[in-house]
């Protein structure tokens, strides 16, 4: 009887712990930024305006 109830229980601290990890790693991506992300001055201004300089 109680062999399930502590493999429920692991299983629930598992799940928390991913969870947590996803989440502090979200708040990392998200502070941090991509490289891909950040534009050049000539790469928006031909994504703004159409500018081909």
């Amino acid at each position: 009887m109680y062999q399930g109830l502590i493999i429920f229980a692991l299983g629930g601290v598992l799940l928390v712990g991913a969870y947590f990890v996803i989440l502090g790693r979200r708040r990392q991506y998200e502070e941090t930024g991509s490289p891909e992300d950040v534009l050049t001055d000539e790469e928006f201004r031909k994504i703004e305006y159409g500018d081909d300089l």
